[in-house]
């Protein structure tokens, strides 16, 4: 694991939300005001748009409900390949936000082409409209989409973006199609794209922050009630499931994961302890922990070419002060041989970074597995051991493809 990434990574996970590991088109503003921060002012016209967004998303829910009341039951995943997953279609009764939710959607789909998540949700909150020019109709709100992939019965988000900002529309017969978005990238600019209309900017952040994590737990249950599909909790990364609203719970067993990686391995872990992220040159597991609680502790998996382990073990600390380290002989996984070395960091405030680095041969490559944690007084204190034995049951599932 490079050493960056365990700087940035407390920051970067709180980020992901969220929304998942990249930002999607749209691109994101930044974090919205926590509650108190902003004071509406005008309350009559929050009171009422809380009260309609409450409703539409009451309405939305019912509808979906309707719709799957006569859906098989399935007994296992409805599809061999997640990819053939449903498109999500908005069933709700807001005006524009249909049209709205397809580009978004089209948008991200554009833009990560093969590698597009399973399936994109859109969640809209819809601040204000004005449609008196029905050349350029104005719709001002939060819009925000998660791309998730399937894993097992589990939506685990993998992208997306959160936005504030105004949708510019046209009227298309008994339809409306978009002309175009304004999405700023900053809570500035967010600030000045609202300015024109006192108190808009601070009705549209209070409407994310007191409806925005009911809405988006709704429009998941929305288009898996729709679609009729076995799927019990969604996840956002660094994060534990949470269950999908009115579902069965999640079978003991569907919260195993194998992954196949690409890179020649194969491994199996619990979703309620790991949250799964990859890079395509690197596969980082990192432990779910407390909100308030980072401590670095994480597994990443690399591969070099070439059957020197110890030049395998320098590649994967490089960022490290590691040097000259020799692997011993050990076992990964179910008896597989391979090298082990350990080295311990230590840092000028007293922390240390702790990494166990196992080399395994792999048919003219090297697969490395670093496990790692930071050790703070009074925060994390995991001796070596302790952290061999946090991986234990996840490491004895590490096969080679």
């Amino acid at each position: 694991m490079k050493k960056i990434f365990k700087e940035l990574a407390a920051a970067q996970i709180m980020a992901l939300l969220i929304t998942g590991c990249a930002s999607a088109v749209p691109a994101p503003v930044e974090t919205a005001p926590k509650d108190g921060e902003q004071q509406v002012t005008e309350a009559a016209t929050e009171a009422e748009t809380a009260e309609a967004a409450v409703n539409e998303a009451e309405a939305e829910t019912e509808a979906a409900a309707e719709a799957s009341a006569d859906a098989p039951e399935n007994e296992a995943l409805p599809y061999d390949d997640p990819k053939s997953l449903p498109e999500y279609t908005y069933t709700g009764t807001e005006e524009y936000l249909d049209v709205i939710s397809k580009y978004m959607i089209d948008q991200d789909a554009e833009l990560f082409g093969e590698e597009r998540a399973d399936v994109y949700i859109p969640c809209s909150l819809i601040a204000e409209t004005d449609d008196t020019d029905p050349e350029n109709i104005l719709v001002y709100g939060v819009f925000n989409i998660d791309g998730y992939d399937l894993l097992n019965t589990t939506l685990a988000a993998v992208n997306g973006a959160q936005n504030y900002g105004i949708f510019h529309l046209k009227k298309n017969g008994d339809s409306a199609e978009v002309i175009s978005a304004e999405l700023p990238l900053t809570e500035e600019e967010s600030i000045d794209l609202f300015a024109p209309i006192p108190g808009l900017y601070e009705r549209v952040v209070e409407l994310e922050n007191s409806q925005g994590n009911a809405a988006r737990a709704e429009a998941i249950a929305s288009y898996i009630n729709t679609n009729g599909l076995n799927i019990t909790q969604w996840q956002d990364h660094g994060k534990a499931p949470e269950p999908v609203l009115n579902a069965p719970d999640t079978p003991e067993a569907a919260n195993f994961y194998t992954f196949k990686s690409d890179l020649g391995y194969q491994i199996t872990y619990d979703l309620r302890e790991y949250s799964h992220m990859f890079t395509g040159d690197e596969d980082i597991y990192g432990r779910i922990e407390p909100d308030d609680v980072w401590t670095g502790t994480l597994m990443s998996v690399e591969k070099t070419d070439g059957d020197d382990t110890d030049a395998a073990i320098a590649s994967a600390l490089s960022d490290t002060g590691a040097e000259g380290l020799t692997g011993t002989d050990a076992v990964i996984g179910d008896g597989i041989s391979c090298k082990r070395a350990a080295y311990d960091e230590k840092l000028s405030d007293g922390r240390i970074f702790r990494y166990i680095c196992y080399a395994v041969p792999a048919g003219g490559s090297v697969i490395t597995v670093v496990i790692e944690t930071t050790v703070e007084k009074g925060i994390s204190e995991l001796s070596a051991e302790e952290l061999e034995k946090t991986f234990e049951a996840t490491l004895q599932t590490f096969t080679l493809l």
